[in-house]
């Protein structure tokens, strides 16, 4: 797929723009329907708007230095003790939560200048921890320009997994229906978190609601299938139901080629059409993307 193989063009390149490679991301996502999961995206191109949503790789350690004196000597550019100061404090001072965009952390790492300034009222407690006298008269925090290059090492890689990814899965043109039935089909919420997120994380599907299925299905492990499809209120009579439809597609060629088979699609149509008439309990915009995610994290699609 064009778009795709852009996108992977542009991430593997020397010269990668990740900027140019995330509003094409926000373009292929919109194509593929999958709004939903664009939070992430957005936040990488306009900055987060909380420190609460940042991911871990955004939160990096800061090296606090100073000027330090007493009556007879005078030392400049000191790495200054922390270990004396209380944990929150500590942490407000020697840890930095990088909100900017991707376009500003770019820029910041190709800076040598990176300092951040510490208020006058922390130097009576940075001084407790000096010895022979000695007292802050100025401090600061460096943050290296190989960090906020990490940082875009990290975005570039997940990125990277999350398109590789769907270009298996993509392998040709399609028009906008055809994608978005595909995508509905491959589970792309499960794979973007897969890709930019890892295991263990809480995968919210649909359209706007708060159906979620845990990041927690093994490949070919119908137990864990089954326990996700319990949590979200499936009854015993469709899950036995399921289990036979995939025990009759097990060997078909849709199978092989990372498709869902007849026995298995039939199933899933049957539960979205309870869902839309309220047996099965769960909003109906949920309900196709909740099966497809769950059952093809099942198949290893």
């Amino acid at each position: 797929m064009k778009l795709i193989d852009e996108i992977i063009e542009i991430l593997s390149s020397e010269e990668s723009s990740l900027k140019t490679a995330l509003l094409k991301t926000k373009v292929l996502l919109h194509k593929l329907g999958e709004k939903e999961i664009l939070d992430w995206v957005d936040s990488e191109l306009r900055g987060y708007q909380s420190i609460d949503s940042l991911p871990s790789y955004r939160v990096v350690h800061v090296s606090v230095l100073g000027n330090v004196s007493n009556m007879a000597y005078r030392q400049t550019h000191q790495v200054l003790p922390m270990m004396h100061l209380d944990k929150l404090i500590r942490e407000k001072l020697d840890t930095r939560f990088l909100t900017e965009s991707i376009a500003v952390i770019s820029e910041y790492s190709k800076r040598d200048d990176l300092q951040i300034t510490i208020a006058p009222e922390y130097y009576p407690l940075l001084s407790k921890g000096l010895s022979n006298g000695y007292q802050v008269e100025t401090a600061w925090g460096m943050t290296s320009s190989g960090v906020m290059t990490q940082v875009l090492t990290e975005v570039n890689s997940r990125l990277l997994d999350f398109v590789l990814e769907l270009s298996e899965k993509f392998p040709s043109e399609m028009d906008t229906e055809e994608m978005r039935s595909r995508a509905k089909e491959v589970g792309v919420s499960d794979l973007f978190n897969n890709a930019v997120f890892g295991d263990n994380t809480t995968i919210v599907v649909g359209d706007s609601n708060t159906q979620n299925v845990r990041n927690s299905i093994n490949r070919n492990d119908i137990h864990s299938l089954v326990e996700v499809l319990k949590q979200n209120k499936v009854s015993d009579a469709d899950i036995n139901a399921l289990k036979l439809a995939i025990e009759k597609d097990q060997d078909t060629e849709e199978v092989k080629t990372g498709q869902f088979g007849k026995e298995v699609s039939s199933w899933m149509g049957t539960m979205v059409s309870k869902a839309a008439s309220t047996v099965w309990d769960i909003k109906v915009g949920a309900a196709g993307s909740l099966l497809a995610t769950a059952i093809g994290k099942y198949y290893g699609f």
